[in-house]
This record gives C-alpha cells, structure tokens and sequence, in this order.
C-alpha cells in the first residue's frame, strides 16, 4: 500500500514545486511592469534604504522616494499619499527581502511565499475548528475562498496582513493546545498590522488573565519589547516616529470606516449614523467579552471570531488588504453550521461563499467602471456583514458546553 502511493506522493510534491516556480515567474513579470504590488514596494522601499544605506525609513527623503515610486496606495481612497507607516519590529519579515537589490526579484519571491501563506492560513483555520468536509466540499470551498475579493485583494497588495493573520491563527492554535509561550510569542508577531489586530490581542490577553496564564502574557510582552530595543538599535526614535504618524492618523492612513461611506451616501446624516452603528457595536462587544473572559476556549474562539468582525465596523479604519483575517470567522461559523447539519450545513456555507463571491467581485467591477472608482468603501459592507449574521446564527451552538451538545445532536438525529 506504502509503495503504491509512493509515486503519486513524489508526482503531488513534484506538481506543486513546477505551480511554485510557475507563481515566481509569473509575478516576476508582472513585478517587472509594477502592475500590482503597492503594499510590498512601500515595506521594500523603506526597509532596503535602512538596510543598504542606514536610512530613516519614516524619514522625509525615503517618504519622497516611496511617492515617487509608487504613485497610488489604497486605490478604494484617494487622497492619502504612500509612506512607510507600519511599526519597525515589522521589518522581522521583510528584512530577507530587502537584501535582494533586484525590487522586481523580490517582489516575486515575496508574491510565491503570501500565496503559500494563504494557504497555510485556510489550512490552521480548519484544523483551529476541526471542520472535517467531504473533499469536494472543501474544493469547492477553497476554490471560492481563495479567489475571493477578500483574500486576492491582500495578495497582490503584497500587504502584511497576510503574515498578522497567519500568526494571529497560529497563536489562537497554540492556546487551545496550552503551549502558552509559544501562543504568546505568536500573538506578539501578529501585531505587525496593530490596526487590524489590536481588539483581537486586547481579548486575548484578557481572557488569559482571567484563566491565570500568565506565560501567555508574559511572553506577548516579552516579545514586543524585545523587538522594540532591536529596532531602537537601528533608528533610536522609530517608536516616537510611529506615534506621530498615528497621532496625525487621518494624514496617514485611510478612512476605510461604513461611516465615511455613510457619509459619501448621505452627507447629511451619514457621520452620525457611523458613530451610532460604532457605539452599538463597542456595547455589544464590551457585554460579550464581559460573558466570555471566563468561559472555556470554544466560547473564546467564537467570542474572537466576533472581535474580528466588529473590529471592521467600530470606527478604527481598516483597507480590503485587512480582510484576510476574516477568514477564520469564515471558518468558524461554516465549521459551526456543519457540526449542527453534518449533511446540509456544509452545503449552505459553501453556497453563501459563492454568493458573497459574485456579490464582492460584483461591487469591484460596478466600482471600477462607475463614476467614481477610486471609492471601494461598498466593499467594506458584504463580509462583514455576511459573518455577523453568521456568527450570532451559531452562537448557541458554539458557545453551549461539549456535552449538551452532543445529547441535542443525539436526540436531532433520533427524529
């Protein structure tokens, strides 16, 4: 049986190394020709001029050469000029590349590893949920997950959210196995887009407290610090730098908020409705850690899934690149509704995912060819929306203990 499966293991392995080098060329051409890639050239840039010539990547100068490489950034909201704003301790995972002097080798390098990473991400998100579908049902869902808006957006940004969401995942795996200073440690690198993970980490470390594991935090906290000091080393003021640019955060950053869409809907009232549907939010958020911060791991997992979404919604400003993350809110509820229904719940997450498939891509298109279509502030609507609904539809389930769970299923299944 072993030798027999030999040959079609070497030929998968094979397969996969030819499709591997056939995405590097690929985007080597594209790089060649800057069609994609605005999110990696902005990180390149300023971390290749602080390895190569001892620059200030928040410097004017290298802001300069950013604007003069990379004419546009955050194409769904003009107005914000391209510069390097993302914390230094980031540069852990962009520094390998930024020693490759060829930007358009290292752009493709960098496109082939995120496309893995993709992967690795949808793969911990099943394994996070213990979601075990038929093989075609995974096909399909991969297929319609992977080329969604959502996750192809980020990609060809290059952004760095694809690598907060793969060490957000991991740190949630790492916690329900209890190797709390691996979690910690996983929970600190995820922190290089704070932005999309701030409330995720907050929550976390709440509940740990409440649970009394203290590695958890102790190693978080040991970690960021760590970084921090090696950062200093290369430029002394990178942390003062960093506030100022989040201190002036509407020069800097997009205003991918629904309240800003609101308010290009209906100038009149649309900032207000923006800070209703945030302060709702903040309350619904506040009362369910409140529920969750003693509860068992699987009230956590759903307690985080929701922190994910709200986090998109209650005010702090976020771009498509972000929404990579949501995939394991994704995962969770179809994995939520496939335990309930073992036979249809499955079917029903996987059409919804084609629903939101063609309705995403729908509005980029309408977007793209509109009056206006630099504004992509619609996109900010459909999955989160999608997973809010999913996420409250499941939460009994989720959050009811293992045990009464399996007697309800037992007792569905005698009718």
């Amino acid at each position: 049986m072993n030798k027999s499966r030999t040959p079609v293991s070497i030929l998968i392995v094979l397969l996969c190394v030819v499709l591997l080098l056939g995405v590097v060329w690929a985007n080597y051409r594209f790089a060649q020709y800057r069609l994609f890639g605005e999110g990696f050239s902005i990180q390149w840039l300023g971390i290749h001029a602080l390895v190569s010539e001892g620059a200030n990547p928040y410097s004017e100068l290298i802001t300069t050469r950013i604007q003069d490489a990379v004419k546009s950034v955050y194409g769904f909201s003009p107005g914000v000029a391209p510069k390097y704003t993302s914390p230094l301790y980031s540069a852990i995972i962009t520094f390998p590349f930024a020693l490759i002097n060829s930007q358009a080798t290292a752009h493709s390098v960098w496109f082939a590893i995120q496309l893995v990473v993709v992967f690795a991400i949808l793969l911990l998100c099943i394994k996070l949920t213990a979601w075990k579908p038929a093989w075609y049902i995974l096909l399909l869902f991969t297929i319609f997950t992977i080329f969604s808006y959502h996750v192809v957006m980020p990609w060809l940004d290059g952004s760095l959210s694809i690598w907060s969401a793969l060490f957000l995942v991991s740190a949630l795996l790492a916690i329900s196995q209890n190797r709390d200073e691996v979690a910690g440690i996983l929970l600190g690198l995820s922190a290089f887009q704070p932005q999309m993970v701030i409330l995720p980490i907050i929550f976390t470390l709440i509940w740990a407290g409440a649970h009394k594991r203290r590695l958890l935090i102790l190693w978080f906290f040991i970690l960021l610090i760590l970084l921090s000091i090696i950062g200093m080393f290369l430029v002394p003021d990178w942390i003062i730098q960093y506030l100022r640019l989040l201190f002036n955060y509407s020069e800097n950053f997009p205003p991918g908020t629904p309240g800003f869409l609101f308010q290009d809907l209906w100038p009149g009232i649309g900032r207000q409705l923006g800070w209703v549907i945030s302060g709702v939010l903040l309350v619904i958020l506040a009362f369910e850690w409140w529920l969750a911060r003693r509860r068992e791991f699987r009230w956590f997992t759903w307690t985080i899934c929701l922190t994910i979404v709200i986090s998109q919604w209650i005010g702090i400003p976020t771009i498509p690149a972000n929404f990579i993350v949501l995939l394991i809110p994704l995962v969770f509820v179809t994995a939520m509704l496939a335990e309930r229904w073992p036979r249809g719940g499955n079917w029903v997450a996987t059409i919804s995912c084609m629903l939101l498939f063609v309705w995403e891509w729908g509005l980029f298109y309408l977007d793209i060819t509109g009056s206006q279509p630099a504004m992509q502030l619609n996109l900010l609507i459909p999955l989160p929306l999608l997973l809010l609904i999913g996420l409250y539809w499941v939460r009994w389930w989720a959050i009811k203990p293992r045990k009464l769970l399996v007697e309800e299923l037992k007792f569905s299944e005698s009718y």
